[in-house]
C-alpha cells in the first residue's frame, strides 16, 4: 500500500499542530522480539527492542533496548536516553520518511553489508477485525512479504511506523507476526511527550557507507552462497557451508536452480536416517 499521501497529512499535521516552538514530539515504543527459527518451533531468539520516532524531523530509529523507559522513571533530562550510532549497528534500522529510505545491516557468509531499502515496500490488505493493545484500538492488516505471510496491528490513533522494517500503514504497527510463527513482534510499552526543540537529530550510522539495493544484496548472497557450498580442502568439501535460502526474508527462491547445495545436504541427511 502506498501511503506517502498520508504520511504527508501526518507530518503536516504534527507540524502544525502538536509541534510547539519551543518543544517537539518523540514517541518511544518497546517490543518484544521473538524468532523461533527452527521445525519444533521452539524460541532460538528473543530480546526487547525500541523505536524511537520523531515525526517532526521525519525520522525513526529501530534498534537493541538501551534503556528501560518502561520500569524506570522519567528522566530529568532527556539528553540520557539519546539513540546514537554506536559500534557496528547491527541491530539498527534508521528510516528517513523525507527521503523514502530505511538502511540496515545483514550479513552473507560472516561479512556485513548496508543494505538499503523503500519505505514503501508492503502490499497490505487491511481487514475489519480489530482489538485493543496497549489502550490502542488497533485493526488487522495482512501481507505477503519476502517469502512469508504477516499478520500485523495496527492503530490510526499514532503515526505510520513499526518495528523493524514494517511500516506503511496509516498507522502505528503495535504486533506484526509471521503466520507461520517464524519470528514475531509485540509492543509492550509506549511513551509520548514533548521534548526540547533542541533535541539533535539522530545521525544515519549508514551515511558513509556503501549501500545495496534489495535486488543488489539478494544477488551477491546468492553469488556467495554458491561460492561457499563449493570450497573444497584437501578432504574434500569439509570445509564448504551451507547457507540458507532464507532467513526473516528470503534470499534465494525455492525454485532457482543454480543454488542446489541445501537439497544436497538434505538427500545425504535422509541417506544417513
Amino acid at each position: 500500500m502506498k501511503n506517502f499521501f498520508t504520511n504527508c497529512i501526518f507530518f503536516f499535521f504534527l507540524a502544525t499542530g502538536w509541534a510547539q516552538q519551543d518543544s517537539i514530539t518523540k514517541i518511544d515504543v518497546q517490543y518484544n522480539y521473538v524468532v523461533r527459527g527452527n521445525p519444533t518451533k521452539q524460541v532460538t531468539y528473543k530480546d526487547d527492542y525500541n523505536l524511537m520516532v520523531l515525526p517532526d524531523y521525519k525520522v525513526a530509529i529501530y534498534d537493541v533496548k538501551v534503556t528501560d523507559f518502561i520500569q524506570k522513571e522519567e528522566p530529568q533530562n532527556d539528553q540520557v536516553i539519546l539513540w546514537k550510532p554506536k559500534g557496528k549497528n547491527l541491530t539498527t534500522v534508521f528510516k528517513n520518511y523525507d527521503t523514502n529510505e530505511m538502511f540496515v545491516k545483514d550479513h552473507i557468509i560472516l561479512r556485513f553489508f548496508v543494505q538499503k531499502d523503500s519505505l514503501n515496500i508492503f502490499d497490505w490488505e487491511i481487514k475489519e477485525d480489530t482489538k485493543t493493545i496497549l489502550g490502542y484500538n488497533c485493526q488487522l492488516a495482512v501481507t505477503a512479504f519476502r517469502g512469508r505471510y504477516y499478520e500485523a496491528w495496527f492503530t490510526s490513533q499514532l503515526l505510520n511506523g513499526g518495528p523493524w522494517k514494517f511500516g506503511d500503514l496509516p498507522g502505528l504497527i503495535l504486533a506484526v507476526k509471521a503466520v507461520d510463527d517464524y519470528v514475531s513482534w509485540e509492543a509492550v510499552g509506549i511513551r509520548i511527550k514533548n521534548v526540547s526543540s533542541d533535541f539533535p537529530i539522530p545521525e544515519n550510522p549508514f551515511q558513509l557507507d556503501k549501500s545495496l539495493s534489495w535486488s543488489e544484496f539478494k544477488a551477491l548472497y546468492k553469488e556467495k552462497a554458491i561460492a561457499a557450498s563449493k570450497f573444497n580442502t584437501k578432504e574434500g568439501l569439509a570445509g564448504s557451508m551451507i547457507t540458507s535460502r532464507t532467513g526473516i526474508e528470503r534470499y534465494i527462491e525455492e525454485d532457482d536452480n543454480d543454488y542446489t547445495a541445501d537439497r544436497q545436504l538434505e538427500n545425504a541427511r535422509k541417506a544417513n536416517n
